[in-house]
């Protein structure tokens, strides 16, 4: 990413949208850059700002803080010096006196006497940093950051020592709660728990799942070629990859006609592992916002999508009569009152979860989670078990069980109990570990054998 004339403006939108309440900053950040007439490389500098600093925000506050006397900081002080150290360290090709001056100089009507403070702060971390190039791996230093394209080394320490503590360094240098680094280690082992670390701390490309039923892969892809897009064939059938996409998702070739709809590859697999076929009759009871109910929609399926968001419901309505797919949608209550009776072949339940299999999209998440908020989630789960299954299920019906998590416990486990409560065994299984084209998640079929 580099530094444009107009750059101003998105830095202040950044803040804006950091500093702001309400709705996570990254839910709020189209109607926030359209109010400010952000477009092209300016809109894209602005949304990766903010993306950037909430996912690595624990990693910017070692940094900063190893060079500031102060214990606590007022939340506008943190959030321009957050800002203001992601720009100068994990972005290429921004300047010194950009990352500075322009954020402390978007910031300056908010910090007052605490400008002087913010200054010094940031003067005196990067002159103690020396940039060298990411030639390889390297071994872990409490006094280094390492990133994709460089590392930086400081004078001094600013994570904890990798040696004496191991699980520490890693969530501080790489961002991420301890307590989810510290289940991942144990869980998975230093190896696929480094892996995921790593591969979250990135946003996977745009992912498409072409509509069949009105376009091929090859068409889409040639569509986008001829405008200068980058577009791959994904290694899926009907799955497109978009590395940097242009502007809004609505703007690109294709959406409007209904060509194809967004979807990450897990989310298509998970579809594809259930097999939906022409005719057959699937209710969707977690719908929105939609994907797998096109996606089956897409195979000729017969498809009824519920869900308990009647807003996200609209949403829904207005993609299926783009994608032009004749979906019948329900709003439903927490109970499962409202659910359409009927001989069902296919259940989805792509259940509420942690979402730690896509903290790349999702930065806020991982900040989210707890120990706690998981025991809510396998309890929303259990709910929705309860209600949901065996009353909608028959002789004939398999249930496809579906999250975006990486947890054992809202995974296998939830597809076990869910068997059990259906009176159905668990069939097949996949897992999805995250990497640098995919989002992670979990995906069961469970039917009679």
């Amino acid at each position: 990413m580099t530094e444009t004339a107009a750059g101003a403006a998105a830095r202040q939108v950044a803040l804006e949208l950091l500093l702001g309440k309400g709705d996570f900053p990254t839910r709020r950040f189209a109607a926030a850059a359209d109010a400010a007439g952000l477009q092209g490389r300016d809109r894209g500098l602005a949304r990766e700002l903010v993306s950037g600093v909430i996912r690595r925000r624990r990693t910017l506050d070692a940094l900063f803080k190893a060079y500031s006397d102060r214990r606590t900081v007022e939340p506008e002080v943190l959030w321009t010096l957050r800002l203001a150290v992601y720009q100068r360290f994990f972005l290429q090709n921004v300047p010194a006196y950009a990352a500075f001056d322009a954020t402390l100089e978007a910031a300056k009507p908010r910090l007052g006497r605490a400008l002087g403070f913010c200054n010094a702060v940031l003067r005196a971390l990067d002159r103690d940093a020396t940039r060298h190039e990411r030639a390889e791996i390297l071994e872990a230093a409490a006094n280094r950051l390492d990133l994709d394209f460089a590392s930086w080394e400081f004078g001094r320490a600013v994570f904890p020592d990798p040696d004496a503590e191991p699980t520490a360094y890693w969530a501080v240098s790489l961002s991420y709660p301890d307590v989810l680094v510290e289940r991942w280690f144990e869980q998975a082992g230093a190896g696929k728990a480094l892996a995921r670390l790593r591969a979250l701390n990135q946003a996977p490309p745009l992912t498409l799942r072409v509509n069949a039923r009105r376009a091929t892969a090859a068409s889409v892809l040639e569509a986008f070629q001829n405008v200068g897009i980058g577009a791959t064939q994904a290694p899926i059938p009907d799955a497109l990859l978009l590395e940097d996409p242009p502007g809004e998702v609505s703007a690109l070739p294709g959406f409007a006609e209904g060509l194809w709809s967004v979807q990450d590859l897990q989310g298509q697999e998970a579809v594809a592992l259930a097999k939906p076929s022409a005719g057959e009759k699937v209710l969707d009871l977690c719908a929105a916002p939609g994907g797998k109910s096109f996606a089956a929609a897409e195979r000729g399926a017969e498809v009824t999508a519920c869900d308990v968001d009647a807003e996200r419901l609209k949403l829904l309505d207005e993609d299926a009569r783009r994608l032009g797919h004749p979906v019948s949608s329900h709003v439903i209550s927490h109970g499962g009152k409202g659910v359409p009776s009927g001989e069902w072949d296919l259940v989805i339940l792509d259940v509420p979860c942690s979402n730690t299999g896509v903290l790349g999209r999702r930065p806020e998440a991982r900040w989210r989670f707890t120990l706690a908020e998981l025991g809510r989630c396998v309890k929303e789960q259990k709910s929705i078990i309860k209600w949901a299954l065996p009353a909608h299920v028959g002789s004939r019906t398999r249930v496809l069980w579906s999250t975006c998590s990486l947890e054992p416990e809202e995974n296998g486990r939830g597809a076990e109990r869910a068997a059990r409560r259906a009176g159905l065994q668990v069939l097949e299984t996949r897992s999805f570990e995250p990497d640098a084209r995919r989002s992670g998640g979990f995906a069961a079929v469970l039917g009679r054998a």
